[in-house]
């Protein structure tokens, strides 16, 4: 076992207790006996149906122009071998080989050995296992099936049967990397059940059928064997029991067709209030991976209406608190702050680029299914996600204005409308993620985040890589990477492999101070009182004018006086910075002024009244696999100043007419 396995194993063991330890042993003896369920045979069925889907597909949906122009561009690049996920573009092969093939190095990901035998975490020879997985969820099949039952045309309905038939024959069940994960076969199986639904059950040939009903089972009993439990149970266990809930409702006749829908509907009822907290926020801290969770949700609702067997109110309420939520998240574009880990998971996919507006569109369908009033944000085109459902004819949603706090998810969102401008700020005052390894948490604590209108202005780093990203996996969930105050360039939380932590900040919001004129909240974290003995301390107040006040501060007893503390605020590489004093610049949009950025201290026992505000660089990812340089404003100071004063950085929107020399 290598060194950094070693070291994951470790870290991973120590964020389990007892009853972890105990399932993780039992969990080991399954997959170790499940060398035994290797071959296709032992699935076979009997003769019987396909699975469809119920779907809502219209004459005007199937005519839009833009849909057909995605779904051919995906046909067209898919049959030359030209697939792009998440930043990466296939080498343009056409065999065989493409299903376990790393893209960016070119070489193969192992075939023949046992599924849970093959490393993947830690192999630097390759590239990031997702890239391999993206491609094997089979995702790409539905628009081009959607295409082939829009345009009546045979290709594109023959490529679908030929790829689901390569794909079967290529991957005998629990043999290679692709049967490694339980979410990669529960969007598989979705995408085999879409696909099959678009084109049509009569249109596949027997031999076809009798493969498909087999890879079906053997993804069900793979799913109903090895759910993810305990320190792992979080979006994955989501799509693992919407995917078993989706096979044991519209695969009626399979063996274990009830056992499975029955535990997946149990799961989802018990799991979702669990994973969407009372105030609608998404317990694992990222607005794109609430999303995704939705996104299941619609999928399993929609098969619950057909098939009589709804949710309990609890479940339906959160579903409907977690939009709410959302709403208040997104700015004029349709766009959410890009808070913890994204890895532009999505179920259904309908687009051959990237899907800025992803959590917009899955808010829309789902508070279509619903009937969750003025729920419509703004997103760029209708998508074959709509297809699940009955889309309403018009509705946008209603200016939300104010401040709203969501206190277990620990969120305050400011929203203003201010000198012809749509102000959205959010202040993180929540926990570092869900369960114990927080696995897709960011050490963010009392970050903020603000768009103008449909531009994001103070942004986030992004995600980047997950196995692959190596040292930058750790740049990117780091503190540093964030809009926060730093004590020596350490992390508030502990990074202790690529989906853990040692040691998590703990963040509490302060009682608000609201009156007519203004609203103030402040929060504090407890991420540097052990290392340095102090507690950072931050306030928001806002009013009226469109003005932003964000003051921070160290309280308690320094344990290191030669300490130096660091507030970076990380500026969208799409806008230019201008220094018009030593501390104050001004941020421009497409040759306008946006936003105005100065720095002072408050206090009486600072003798510097003017801190220097740095231009310095930073590395931003706004996509999966991308990653840019970009400026970071950065203002530095002794430790010690910031426990007798408090830096002051004010926000203030500007009028696109206004001048920024004034």
């Amino acid at each position: 076992m290598a060194a950094q396995d070693l070291f994951w194993y470790i870290n991973r063991l120590a964020a389990m207790d007892l009853r972890e330890i105990a399932h993780r042993v039992h969990e080991r003896t399954l997959r170790h006996s499940g060398r035994k369920l290797q071959g296709w045979d032992r699935y076979a069925l009997s003769d019987g149906p396909l699975p469809t889907l119920p779907l809502t597909f219209t004459a005007e949906t199937l005519k839009d122009p833009k849909l057909l122009a995605d779904w051919d561009a995906y046909f067209q690049a898919a049959r030359a071998g030209r697939w792009t996920f998440l930043g990466q573009e296939w080498p343009g092969r056409r065999d065989n080989s493409i299903w376990n093939l790393d893209p960016s190095s070119e070489t193969a990901w192992p075939r023949d050995s046992y599924c849970f035998d093959i490393p993947f975490r830690h192999v630097r020879e390759r590239g990031d296992i997702k890239h391999v997985w993206e491609l094997n969820r089979l995702q790409y099949l539905p628009p081009i099936a959607a295409l082939a039952l829009a345009t009546g045309a045979r290709e594109p309905r023959d490529y679908c049967l030929a790829q689901m038939e390569s794909w079967i024959d290529n991957n005998p069940p629990f043999q290679g990397v692709n049967w490694a994960s339980g979410i990669e076969l529960a969007l598989r199986c979705f995408s085999f059940v879409l696909t099959i639904s678009l084109l049509g059950p009569q249109s596949i040939p027997d031999a076809l059928r009798s493969k498909l009903r087999s890879a079906l089972r053997a993804h069900g009993i793979w799913l109903y064997r090895y759910p993810s439990r305990f320190s792992s149970a979080n979006n994955h266990l989501i799509a693992e029991a919407a995917g078993l809930f989706l096979l044991g409702e519209l695969c009626s006749d399979f063996p274990d067709a009830a056992e499975w829908a029955s535990y997946g509907h149990e799961t989802l009822s018990q799991e979702i209030p669990l994973q969407i907290l009372a105030d609608g926020v998404g317990a694992e801290q990222s607005p794109t991976y609430t999303a995704f969770t939705l996104e299941w949700m619609l999928l399993a609702c929609r098969i619950s209406e057909v098939t009589n067997k709804p949710f309990p109110p609890l479940v339906i309420d959160r579903l409907k608190k977690a939009i709410t939520h959302l709403q208040w998240m997104t700015d004029e574009g349709g766009h959410q702050p890009n808070i913890g880990d994204n890895d532009e998971g999505r179920v259904v996919i309908s687009r051959p680029n990237r899907e800025d507006d992803y959590t917009s569109s899955v808010v829309t369908s789902l508070s279509a299914l619903l009937e969750v009033p003025s729920a419509k944000l703004s997103t760029e085109t209708p998508h074959l996600r709509e297809t699940l459902v009955t889309m309403p004819k018009s509705g946008n949603l209603a200016q939300l204005e104010g401040a709203r706090t969501f206190d277990e998810g620990g969120y305050t969102v400011f929203r203003s409308y201010i000198k012809q401008r749509a102000a959205l700020l959010v202040f993180d005052h929540g926990p570092l993620g869900y369960l114990s390894i927080a696995a897709h948490g960011h050490a963010d604590a009392l970050a903020v985040w603000l768009h103008i209108d449909d531009v994001p202005v103070l942004v986030d780093a992004g995600t980047y890589l997950y196995h692959g990203g190596h040292e930058d996996r750790d740049y990117f969930r780091g503190t540093s990477a964030h809009n926060t105050l730093t004590l020596d360039n350490d992390n508030q939380s502990r990074i202790s492999g690529p989906f853990n932590w040692s040691q998590k900040a703990f963040a509490k919001r302060l009682l608000p101070n609201e009156t007519r004129e203004e609203y103030e909240v402040s929060a504090q974290h407890d991420g540097y009182k052990k290392s340095h003995g102090v507690h950072h301390q931050r306030s928001i107040v806002t009013d009226a004018s469109g003005r932003f006040e964000i003051e921070d501060n160290l309280i308690g007893d320094l344990r290191r006086p030669d300490s130096e503390a660091s507030v970076r605020y990380m500026i969208n590489p799409a806008l230019s910075v201008a220094r018009s004093t030593p501390n104050r610049v001004v941020l421009w949009h497409k040759g306008a002024p946006l936003l105005e950025i100065d720095v002072e201290y408050v206090g009486t026992n600072n003798q510097r009244t003017k801190p220097d505000l740095e231009l310095s660089s930073g590395m931003y990812s706004r996509h999966f696999g991308d990653k840019e340089p970009t400026t970071t404003l950065l203002i530095r100071q002794p430790a010690v100043d910031l426990q007798t004063s408090r830096l002051k950085t004010t926000l203030r929107i500007m009028p696109a007419s206004e001048d920024s020399s004034a």
